[in-house]
């Protein structure tokens, strides 16, 4: 029993280490009609990790909840805004990963991606030096990018301890 006890434990400890995103708020323009959004409705839950996905037709706004454990990369996320025929703008992202670099150059790696992110703040910058080498959770914007690419910045709202 303790044996399985001790299993579950490390076990648990590995998914909340595991980097992944938890949510992401996309602004989408040009989605102005019911079907539009039945189409980026539809191809957000063609991503597998995707849990449930809300598009509000008055503000373009699509938000995605994420499955725990899921490996999506923004990529996907931006395709099916593309593919559409749609132009996806800035994102809120809340996502876990590791903090790796220096503290002049700190990037998040989510891992279980290729997703890598330079760490810029968005107001005073926050010391991250004692976050090197720890998981975190981050809640930030990725900028708008050029189709077909990602942008390689996330401007960080907040950025603590994974627990």
């Amino acid at each position: 029993m303790r044996k399985l006890v001790t299993a579950g434990l490390i076990g648990m400890c590995t998914l909340a280490a595991q980097g992944e995103y938890v949510q992401i708020n996309m602004t989408v323009f040009g989605m102005d009609c019911p079907p539009c959004a039945y189409a980026i409705r539809s191809s957000m839950r063609g991503i597998r990790g995707v849990e449930a996905v809300n598009v509000d037709l008055n503000t373009g706004l699509v938000s995605v909840k994420l499955t725990t454990g899921n490996n999506v990369e923004m990529r996907q996320f931006n395709d099916a805004v593309e593919k559409n025929g749609f132009v996806h703008q800035s994102s809120d992202v809340w996502v876990r990963g590791t903090v790796s670099g220096s503290a002049q150059a700190p990037f998040l790696d989510v891992t279980g991606t290729r997703d890598r992110y330079a760490l810029a703040p968005l107001a005073s910058g926050m010391d991250l030096s004692r976050l090197i080498g720890k998981a975190v959770l981050v809640e930030g914007i990725v900028p708008q990018s050029a189709r077909g690419k990602v942008a390689d910045v996330l401007r960080y709202k907040t950025v603590a301890e994974a627990r």
